[in-house]
């Protein structure tokens, strides 16, 4: 079995291509986010659905890097804020700023900064990034349902750390082959 190596994933991505390409493969991951948002599955107990954006945020933060995997994020984020069907569900343009789910969408930049920063140490960068989706997703989630910090929690954290779990492993063993 392979150990994670000590040299930054993200350094033998992004230093190989030029500024075009990795604008291209930061939009790319951008357009990847949106598929896997539509990859959704509601849940009774809360308003925020289980999608695979989690998995492409940390995919992105360790194969882009911190700055092209943020800018991914980004390039996502403003993308759907233009009206483009990138969110998950019916919401579309700026609507995206009074759904539960904006603070998560926050998040995803933060994360893969986060990640992209720490993927000589992934699982260290992944939990951090991970616990950064959380906190943001939370407060969202507290100012758009006017909601406890403890209720948003349970509706919002809770029932997704198993999958998210899962959505890491998978990320990190599917970046080292990449790689």
């Amino acid at each position: 079995m392979e150990t994670f190596p000590s040299k930054n994933i993200a350094i033998t991505w992004v230093e190989k291509g030029s500024l075009a390409r990795n604008l291209f493969l930061s939009f790319g991951f951008a357009i990847i986010t949106a598929l896997s948002a539509q990859i959704r599955i509601e849940l009774p107990i809360t308003p925020v659905p289980i999608t695979a954006q989690t998995f492409v945020v940390i995919l992105a933060g360790l194969i882009l890097g911190s700055t092209f995997g943020s800018l991914s994020m980004l390039m996502y984020l403003f993308t759907g804020l233009a009206g483009l069907p990138f969110f998950s569900g019916s919401v579309a343009g700026l609507a995206i700023l009074k759904s539960p789910t904006i603070g998560y969408i926050i998040g995803f930049f933060l994360a893969a900064q986060i990640i992209g920063r720490f993927s000589h140490k992934p699982l260290f960068g992944i939990a951090l990034g991970t616990m950064t989706i959380y906190s943001t997703g939370v407060l969202g989630l507290v100012m758009i349902l006017n909601i406890s910090l403890v209720e948003a929690f349970t509706i919002g954290v809770l029932p997704f750390m198993i999958g998210d779990l899962i959505k890491a492993t998978l990320a990190v063993l599917i970046a080292y082959r990449i790689r």
